[in-house]
């Protein structure tokens, strides 16, 4: 067990370190730049510092004032990680990557930076394979868990190629289903704690409280999650800056557009509806909190299903994945393969930034390039949206097909409850 286990996370710590260092997304560079703007006093004031900002100041060429589009936590953890591990880069070729990227493609010091500010996610991530064996008994069901997840495709592109921060989120969640079982206040705690980074785990925050039996206990762990939340965003609520960007951002109701119009003026939001369902579902059908991960999974899925997701987003989803392939021997691979394919083929329909594009730091003729497609020389007429949109469509389709499948499977039912 041991010698697989050391061999298996070499193994992928080398990989994770090759990604890392190789490949570069735009989106890394605010929470580096966010580091920054805290370091030279702007705290309280962090969201407010592009807004004031005069009208021509040079910043404002290269970013929009909404810039800073998170909740306060992803900011001022990696923002303050940056600067503890990125000191030993030139300070020149810093701030040309902040400010302009292009210029130091080629140079040396650009791989080292993306490594050192990718760092922090690797004890994240790890440690997300080392709870995941958690959940199975069975020495090779536990193997096979930690290997599903050290060379889990979706991490390693969202975490170590796009270089978001999902992964903290996830492990917050991860770590809540762990810990249920036996100290659930903490698992609120988490779940709250992971929404100041991303808001998604919010939505596990009902599946929770509705696995303990008595209103008192559900009251106190909604307290405890929603609490733990509102304090770790308090400290911003007066900033213009914030309200502007963060606390209303798009990404917060993207869910809410597939809709059902029932009038001129009304419709019917299909998320919240569905979601509203399966919640009185699940108040309604009593289950052990060992298998809260399956009410997890469902929700989750639930919002995949209507919402046009960015591609990170989708790490969420995948310890749940990766149990569910253990869990049922891998009675549900092709599917899960046909999810993975139906993923893969909605990263080439976004810009080349998101493919080929991210391994510009290794040859800089990879950067700015035109469509995937176009690459290929291929003509799927990507002149007119209609082709791109039906592309799209079908693949969406596929995935909230296969999803649906899962939902099913994993719904509550009178043989789970015994």
């Amino acid at each position: 067990m041991k010698k697989f286990i050391t061999i298996v996370l070499t193994t992928g710590i080398i990989l994770r370190l090759i990604l890392a260092f190789t490949t570069y997304h735009s989106d890394i560079i605010p929470f580096d730049f966010a580091g920054k703007v805290i370091a030279s006093g702007n705290i309280a004031n962090f969201y407010d510092y592009l807004w004031k900002l005069p009208d021509g100041d040079p910043i404002l060429k290269v970013y929009p004032r909404n810039l800073f589009n998170y909740p306060p936590l992803p900011y001022f953890f990696l923002g303050g990680a940056s600067l503890l591990t990125t000191w030993v880069v030139d300070n020149n070729v810093h701030d040309s990557f902040v400010f302009n990227f292009s210029s130091i493609l080629g140079n040396p010091w650009l791989n080292l930076l993306l490594l050192l500010l990718k760092l922090p996610y690797f004890l994240f991530d790890i440690a997300i394979a080392y709870l995941l064996m958690s959940f199975f008994k069975n020495e090779s069901e536990k193997k096979w868990a930690f290997a599903l997840w050290i060379f889990n495709p979706v991490n390693l592109y969202a975490t170590y190629m796009i270089g978001q921060f999902d992964i903290i989120p996830t492990f917050m969640t991860v770590l809540a289903l762990y810990l249920a079982p036996k100290r659930i206040t903490w698992s609120a705690f988490l779940l709250g704690l992971g929404a100041g980074f991303k808001i998604f785990p919010l939505l596990f925050i009902i599946p929770l409280a509705f696995s303990k039996s008595s209103w008192n206990e559900r009251i106190k762990l909604l307290f405890i999650a929603s609490a733990t939340y509102f304090v770790s965003a308090f400290p911003f609520l007066f900033s213009e800056g914030f309200r502007r960007t963060a606390m209303l951002a798009g990404q917060t109701t993207k869910s809410f557009y597939a809709q059902i119009p029932v009038s001129g003026g009304e419709s019917v939001i299909l998320f919240l509806a569905a979601i509203i369902f399966i919640y009185l579902v699940f108040l309604h059908h009593k289950s052990r909190v060992e298998n809260l991960w399956q009410r997890f999974f469902v929700v989750i899925l639930t919002f995949f299903i209507f919402t046009h997701f960015h591609l990170q987003w989708f790490l969420w989803t995948m310890p749940f994945f990766v149990i569910d392939l253990v869990y049922t021997k891998f009675k549900h691979l092709s599917l899960f393969a046909g999810l993975i394919i139906s993923y893969v083929g909605m990263i080439t329909f976004f810009d080349s930034g998101l493919s080929i594009g991210l391994f510009a730091p290794v040859n800089r003729l990879l950067y700015n390039l035109p469509p995937f497609w176009s690459i290929l020389g291929i003509n799927l007429d990507l002149n007119t949206s209609l082709a791109i949109n039906t592309a799209r469509s079908i693949l969406h389709t596929i995935f909230v097909g296969i999803s649906a499948y899962y939902i099913y499977y994993y719904f509550p039912k009178q043989k789970n409850e015994n």
